[in-house]
């Protein structure tokens, strides 16, 4: 009896001790799962976190490139504004109008401007102004809408609205005839033998720039360029100093 209670309580010891290899530290077991899938959990996220961070990074650069190009080593230069045409102030002009030599108009369509030589041939300076209008011009019934004097000085005589008699029979290059309808004449002072000077270069230019912007001038001609063979002024004229 005593033998088959202690074989029996060998058997129950053993059962205990192989229940016991069966749950060591259960506790500990499904802490560290717990842990494992916590930190599997918190690594995907950082994953995710960082693969978006650089997709934002690419989003921003792309549109930096787009609106920003840095080039190492260089100033950054302005384009360069468009250039303006400044307003050209009306220049000195003198007005010494003549009586005779012109009809009146209004409303013409001026485009033309007619390039003409004069001296004084009846007097003994070859410069006198008096004696070119008063003496030459008058006395044919002639006139230029303007007249450069030797010193450069711009003086009028004939208002540009009306029809001034400068040209005579001539024919611009687009074949059109009657000139002094649609032109503007000016006389340069200087004789055969002797060219224009700066000083009357100077005040031309001064006074085709200002007819230029006052009208649409379509041709800028010497008197010889309209009437071949019948006149040969301007004398010595050099059109490259002309604007």
């Amino acid at each position: 009896m005593i033998r088959n209670l202690g074989k029996i309580a060998g058997i129950i010891i053993a059962m205990l001790f192989l229940s016991g290899c069966n749950f060591i530290n259960p506790k500990k077991t499904e802490i560290n799962l717990e842990k494992n899938e916590t930190e599997s959990v918190e690594e995907t996220q950082d994953n995710v976190g960082n693969i978006q961070n650089e997709e934002k990074k690419v989003e921003i650069s792309s549109e930096t490139e787009d609106d920003v190009v840095v080039v190492p080593n260089t100033e950054i230069v302005e384009k360069p504004k468009k250039e303006t045409v400044e307003n050209i102030d009306e220049p000195k002009i003198i007005n010494k109008l003549a009586d005779w030599g012109f009809s009146k108009s209004d409303n013409r369509k001026i485009d033309t401007i007619i390039i003409h030589s004069s001296y004084n041939a009846v007097g003994k300076d070859a410069h006198d102004l008096d004696d070119i209008i008063y003496k030459e011009y008058k006395p044919y019934g002639v006139s230029p809408h303007y007249i450069i004097s030797r010193e450069g000085k711009i003086y009028r005589l004939v208002e540009d609205k009306n029809i001034a008699y400068h040209a005579g029979e001539s024919k611009v290059p687009d074949g059109r005839t009657g000139v002094n309808n649609f032109s503007l004449g000016i006389e340069i002072v200087n004789t055969k033998s002797e060219k224009p000077n700066d000083a009357q270069y100077g005040a031309l230019n001064n006074l085709l720039a200002y007819l230029k912007k006052e009208y649409k001038i379509k041709y800028v001609l010497g008197h010889d360029d309209i009437a071949p063979g019948r006149k040969d002024d301007p004398w010595n004229f050099d059109f490259g100093k002309i604007k």
